[in-house]
C-alpha cells in the first residue's frame, strides 16, 4: 500500500495551521474534500465544552510492546475512547479560547512535535472500507485544523453576543454623528472643564442656623410618670360597683391642686416687679427695668400709616428684616404680642405660655440684648393691651383666671380683676378689651362677659349672660360707641350686643362661621367693618351697621396651625380700615398684608425669617412690624 512521507514543508504547514490568526489557510484546511474522513473526524460537542489536558505520547519500544499494528476505526466513538482517564480540566468556552490565544506554541515545543512526527512517520492507518491509508501526523493536522476553525467560530459568536443585533438607521447613524462631533467641538473649547472648575468654586448651600439672641434657653426636666398601680392596690373591687365617682367640682378641685403644685398662680399684689422675676441675670434685670421706668411713654403724634394706599404699601415694601432683629424674648410659646407707642425705643412685649410677660428693647446692647422676662401669671397670657389711656399701664388676661396691671413707670404688678377666688383648671378668663378709661369688659368659659372697673379691684362687677352659658372666646368694642360690642365663642358664631339693652343670651345680630373663631376686631377709625378669623380656612370682612351683620369678602386662607401652633389672629393695621395683616403657613414663611377687596398687598420675607408667626402687630406710629413665633421667638421688620 502506498504511505505518505512527512517532509520539511510539512512541518512548517502545521506551524502555520496552528497559528489561530491564519483564517484563510484554516478554512481551507477545513473544507478539504475528504468527506469520508471529515465525516468521521467530527468532534463531539461535550469535547468542545471541556478542554482536556494532553496525554504524553508512547514511546516505540512501549508501542511494540503492546502487541502488533492494529488497525484503528477513527470514527466519532472510537476517538473519544482513546482519550485518557485523567478528570478533565472544565472551564467555560471564553475562558479556554483565550487561554490558547495569550499562550503560543514556542520553538521548544515545535523541536518536540518534530521528534514525535519522525517516530511515528512509518505508523500508518486506514479507513473502514480500507482504501485510504494515512499516517498518525497528518490525523493530527486535521485534527489541528478542525480545532482551529473550532475556535474561530467561538471566538465570532462571541463578539455576535456582545454586539447589538440590531442595525442603527441612516438617520439614527447620522444623529450619532452630529452628537460626536459637537462633543469634540466642547472638547476642544474646554467647556468641560471650565464648568468643573466653576462647581468647584461655588459657594456650597448653608442651612440658616436659629439665632441665639435674646434670654438663654431653659432645659426643663422631664416630668416623672405616674407608677401604674393595680386594682387591689387601689383598694378597689374588680367591678366597681361599691364605688362612687367624683364630682365635677371635686375633679375641677383636684386638677387645680395639681396645677398650683407644678405652677401656682402668683400673688396678687400690689407689689414690685422683681417680686414676678424668676429667671437667670437678675442684676441686669434691674438695670433694664431703670431703663424702661425713664423712658417717655407719650406717644408719636403723626404715623406713616394715615398715608394714602400707595405710600403704605411703598412703607411696607421698604420694611426688612436682619439678624440682629430676631431674639427669644420668652422660654415656651408666644400666646399674645404688642409693640409700645413711645418713641424713646422699640419696646416688643409678648405674653408667653406659662404665664411670662416678655420685654424686648430692639436696640438694646447686653448680655440677652435687650430682652428679659417676669411672670405675673401662672397659666398663658392670651390677651396683652396698653391702656389707649395710659401708656405707661399694661393689661394682661390669663388662662389662670385674672387680670393684671403692671405700670412701667412705677415697676408695680396689680391685679385688676379675678374670675373665681382660687385659680381653677376648667374655669379661666380668655379676652378682655377697653369700653372707656375707667372700665373694660372681661369674656370668661363660664359664658359670661363680665365688666370691670380697673379703678377698685374690690368692686362688684357687672355679668352679662351670653352664647347661651358657652366659652366667651373674644370680646372687641365700637372704638366710637363704646356700648355696642361684638363677641364670638365656641358655637360658631359672632354676635353684635347693645349693652344698654342687654337681654339675656339675645344678640342684636348673628353672624355664623360653623367653625371655631379664632379672631375678631372692629375697624379701628369707624367700627363699620369686623375682620375675623375662622378655622374654616377663611378671613371674612364683616359689615356692621349697628342692628345687622352682614359677611361683606370671604378671603380664603390657610387657618390651620394645628396643636402645637398658636392660631392665627388677623389685625386691622393702626388707623386704617383697609389694610390687614395675618400670619401664613406658606412656604417660604411670610407674613401676609390683605386689602378689604380680597388682593393680596403685601408680603413680609427675608432669609432670617423662617418659622410661622402667629400673631403679629404694628408700632402705631412708626413703620415697625413684630411676628411671634410658637418657640418664643420675635422678628422685627422695620
Amino acid at each position: 500500500m502506498p504511505t505518505v512521507r512527512s517532509s520539511a514543508s510539512t512541518k512548517r504547514n502545521k506551524r502555520l495551521l496552528e497559528d489561530i490568526s491564519n483564517t484563510v489557510e484554516i478554512s481551507k484546511a477545513a473544507n478539504m474534500k475528504k468527506p469520508s474522513l471529515k465525516k468521521n473526524l467530527m468532534l463531539s460537542e461535550d469535547e468542545d465544552e471541556e478542554i482536556r489536558e494532553p496525554v504524553p505520547k508512547r514511546s516505540r519500544t512501549a508501542r511494540a510492546s503492546s502487541g502488533p499494528k492494529k488497525k484503528v476505526d477513527i470514527k466519532k466513538e472510537e476517538l473519544s475512547d482513546e482519550e485518557p482517564e485523567a478528570k478533565p480540566i472544565r472551564r467555560t468556552k471564553r475562558a479556554a479560547i483565550l487561554k490558547m490565544k495569550e499562550e503560543p506554541a514556542t520553538d521548544d515545543d515545535d523541536d518536540e512535535e518534530e521528534e514525535e512526527e519522525e517516530e511515528e512517520e512509518d505508523e500508518e492507518y486506514e479507513d473502514e472500507d480500507g482504501e485510504n491509508y494515512y499516517t498518525v501526523k497528518e490525523k493530527k493536522n486535521v485534527k489541528s485544523q478542525k480545532k482551529d476553525v473550532k475556535v474561530k467560530q467561538e471566538l465570532e459568536s462571541e463578539e455576535e453576543k456582545e454586539t447589538p443585533s440590531m442595525k442603527l438607521s441612516d438617520y439614527e447613524l447620522m444623529i450619532q454623528k452630529n452628537i460626536e462631533e459637537r462633543q469634540k467641538f466642547l472638547a476642544s473649547l474646554k467647556i468641560f472643564e471650565a464648568r468643573n472648575e466653576l462647581e468647584e468654586l461655588a459657594p456650597q448651600p448653608v442651612g440658616k442656623k436659629a439665632t441665639n439672641r435674646g434670654i438663654t434657653r431653659i432645659k426643663e426636666a422631664p416630668e416623672p410618670t405616674e407608677r401604674r398601680r393595680s386594682l387591689r392596690q387601689q383598694k378597689m373591687t374588680p367591678d366597681g360597683a361599691d364605688l362612687q365617682l367624683p364630682s365635677e367640682k371635686e375633679i375641677a378641685k383636684g386638677l387645680a391642686e395639681s396645677s398650683e403644685q407644678r405652677n401656682p398662680r402668683p400673688p396678687p399684689g400690689p407689689g414690685p416687679v422683681m417680686d414676678y422675676f424668676s429667671a437667670s441675670g437678675r442684676e441686669e434685670f434691674e438695670e433694664f427695668l431703670k431703663d424702661v421706668h425713664s423712658m417717655k411713654v407719650a406717644g408719636g403724634e403723626k404715623s406713616v400709616w394715615s398715608q394714602d394706599s400707595q405710600s403704605v404699601i411703598k412703607t411696607l415694601k421698604k420694611m426688612k428684616i436682619t439678624e440682629s432683629l430676631v431674639a427669644k424674648v420668652v422660654p415656651s410659646r408666644t400666646f399674645s404680642v404688642q409693640i409700645h407707642p413711645t418713641l424713646d425705643k422699640t419696646l416688643v412685649m409678648i405674653g408667653g405660655k406659662y404665664g411670662e410677660l416678655g420685654l424686648w428693647d430692639v436696640h438694646r446692647e447686653d448680655s440677652s440684648n435687650g430682652a428679659h422676662f417676669f411672670s405675673p401669671h401662672s397659666r398663658p397670657i392670651n390677651c396683652l393691651t396698653v391702656d389707649p389711656w395710659n401708656y405707661q399701664n399694661v393689661y394682661t388676661t390669663s388662662y389662670d383666671g385674672s387680670v393684671r396691671r403692671t405700670d412701667l413707670t412705677s415697676g408695680i404688678v396689680q391685679q385688676v380683676y379675678s374670675y373665681v377666688e382660687e385659680e381653677a383648671y376648667n374655669v379661666y378668663t380668655s379676652w378682655h378689651a377697653h369700653r372707656d378709661e375707667n372700665t373694660m369688659l372681661v369674656g370668661g368659659s363660664l359664658g359670661d362677659l363680665v365688666q370691670v372697673d380697673v379703678r377698685d379691684c374690690n368692686s362688684n362687677p357687672v355679668e352679662y349672660k351670653v352664647h347661651n352659658g358657652k366659652v366667651v372666646k373674644l370680646v372687641t368694642v365700637h372704638p366710637t360707641q363704646s356700648h355696642y360690642v361684638a363677641t364670638s365663642s365656641r358655637d360658631g358664631c359672632v354676635s353684635l350686643w347693645d349693652l344698654r339693652k342687654i337681654k339675656k343670651n339675645t344678640p342684636i345680630s348673628e353672624c355664623p362661621h360653623g367653625r371655631n373663631v379664632s379672631g375678631l376686631e372692629f375697624s379701628p377709625v369707624t367700627g363699620n367693618t369686623l375682620i375675623s378669623t375662622c378655622s374654616d380656612n377663611y378671613l371674612r370682612f364683616i359689615s356692621c351697621d349697628l342692628s345687622d351683620l352682614k359677611v361683606q369678602k370671604k378671603i380664603h386662607h390657610n387657618n390651620q396651625t394645628g396643636r402645637w401652633l398658636t392660631t392665627f389672629k388677623a389685625r386691622f393695621l393702626p388707623g386704617r380700615e383697609d389694610l390687614i395683616v395675618v400670619g401664613s403657613m406658606m412656604q417660604p414663611r411670610r407674613i401676609e398684608v390683605w386689602s378689604n377687596d380680597g388682593q393680596l398687598a403685601h408680603e413680609f420675607k427675608g432669609e432670617d425669617f423662617a418659622s410661622v408667626a402667629s400673631i403679629n402687630a404694628f408700632h402705631p406710629t412708626k413703620a415697625v412690624l413684630a411676628g411671634c413665633n410658637s418657640s418664643g421667638r420675635v422678628h422685627v421688620f422695620m
